[in-house]
């Protein structure tokens, strides 16, 4: 037995393609100020030069798909940490990105987001088994603005051995590229094994910045992944209905995808939907509302019916503070998301709309992940489970708890054990008078403890990965680790 949902029809799908490319072929897609345009329209493109618009014939857009592997490979620090994104292959988890404010769980204090922030984000998370991929979760702003970007970079690949995203887009290609060098030893090593990847943003509807566009063409040409993301509001920058904001999120990557194929020929994307809705009651921007659930399902169906890797950041919630709010948001999303089988869930550790980390909440989201996978986890249906011999045997009135088989079973995994769940009876709980954030908050310094224990990176690499950034500083630099 497994879990089996489909969302859409193949019509559906077929359909909501099909409107997309009509978009971009009537319509067009801004990129104003990128190198591309000419390229574009060399290549059949219709190119406005004042506007920056292109109009893309649905060959060109269909070319492209066609250039999109839909197998991807996101490497760790060494084979056990890689990633595969393929059709069969499960889904996999990492966080949403550089977010400016982190509620401190030592404090109570919701405050801006600082280097240290991001360090034990990153430290936490590498720790956290049920985490595949690491993003830039915050953003270090007590880090000039004119050395973050880079000092960022340099703390995310000293604290983890999993594959790195960074989520800001880089504005120094060229050092990027130095760092790919350094990672693999050559840059044809590197595109063997990709260990980072970046994240383009649309602006929504249907544009991209061109500078932006520009630098991600030149490190996709190194064989780096991009997540060519579209985040719209439905009801604000797109259209109320989801189908139609899932029409122009698909539309918005289709756009991406081409002219990322048409300056780097075979470019690794993936296409990551993360649209929210406009609350028009109280005109705020909602990302744990269950319609967002439904268009990520939908997009994530389209994108593979498209055949490329599909990214949805299922663990969103509004509420403002970790509690009942965080929770069912947070798991009602994540478990409707998965059924449609995303390559990448992201969103983790965060609070308020993706705008504060909560360190605690990382390790509440990691027994979800755990509990999400085991309800998409197939259910072996045989002689051997259904266990009519064992029924048989206890006979009425019998137990199950002495029987060999039970042992057996609960070790290989045929019930979650969870970590952070108080499963005690009512007086047990009482008396130990622990709530299950009191658990998250010890969880969160026990793993930061243990990591502080292990290197994630050679000590020479460190030293000239420290060259590279500019992260020579003793702010920077961890002490025990030079």
């Amino acid at each position: 037995m497994r879990a089996s949902t489909a969302w859409l029809s193949e019509a559906e799908k077929s359909r909501i393609a099909d409107e997309a490319m009509e978009l971009l072929a009537g319509v067009g897609m801004r990129f104003a100020g990128s190198a591309v345009l000419p390229e574009l329209a060399a290549r059949g493109a219709r190119v406005d030069e004042a506007t920056g618009i292109a109009r893309l014939p649905r060959e060109l857009v269909e070319w492209a798909l066609a250039q999109c592997p839909r197998r991807l490979m996101l490497a760790g620090a060494t084979p056990e940490d890689d990633v595969v994104l393929d059709d069969g292959e499960p889904f996999h988890f990492a966080p949403s990105g550089c977010v400016a404010k982190t509620l401190d769980f030592r404090t109570g204090v919701r405050r801006a987001s600082t280097l240290q922030d991001l360090r034990e984000t990153t430290g936490l998370n590498d720790e956290l088994p049920q985490l595949d991929v690491m993003w830039t979760q915050v953003s270090a702003t007590d880090v000039p603005l004119e050395q973050r970007e880079l000092v960022e970079y340099f703390t995310l690949l000293t604290e983890t051995r999993k594959h790195v995203t960074f989520v800001d887009p880089p504005d120094d290609p060229v050092a990027v590229g130095r760092i790919c060098e350094l990672l693999a030893g050559d840059l044809e090593r590197f595109r063997e094994r990709p260990r980072i990847s970046t994240v383009l943003t649309a602006a929504s509807p249907l544009q991209i910045d061109g500078p932006a566009l520009d630098i991600h063409t030149a490190l996709a040409r190194h064989g780096v992944p991009v997540h060519a993301y579209t985040m719209s509001i439905a009801g604000a920058t797109s259209p109320v209905t989801l189908a139609g904001s899932v029409v122009q999120g698909v539309a918005e990557f289709l756009g991406a995808a081409t002219a990322l194929q048409v300056a780097a020929p075979g470019a690794r994307l993936v296409f990551c939907f993360g649209t929210g809705v406009l609350d028009m009651l109280r005109t705020t921007f909602s990302m744990g509302n269950v319609e967002s659930a439904q268009m990520g399902a939908m997009a994530t169906e389209v994108g593979h019916f498209l055949g490329v890797p599909t990214l949805n950041p299922g663990f969103s919630t509004d509420s403002k503070q970790p509690g009942l709010q965080a929770g069912y948001e947070k798991a009602l999303k994540t478990a409707g998301v998965c059924s449609a089988n995303p390559d990448i869930i992201s969103g983790w550790g965060l609070l308020d709309s993706h705008n504060t980390m909560y360190l605690p909440q990382s390790v509440v989201d990691n027994e979800i992940a755990a509990m999400v996978r085991r309800l998409q986890a197939p259910v072996e249906v045989s002689d051997a489970t259904l266990a009519t011999e064992s029924i048989a045997k206890v006979g009425p009135g019998g137990g199950f708890l002495a029987e060999r088989e039970t042992a057996k079973r609960i070790r290989a995994g045929e019930h979650y054990l969870p970590t952070v769940s108080n499963r005690h009876s009512y007086e047990k709980w009482v008396e130990e008078g622990v709530t299950e954030n009191d658990v998250a908050e010890a969880e969160v310094e026990r793993l930061l403890a243990k990591h502080a224990e292990r290197s994630c990176l050679e000590a020479d690499k460190i030293d000239e990965l420290a060259a590279i950034c500019g992260a020579d500083d003793a702010s920077v630099r961890r002490a025990h680790r030079e």
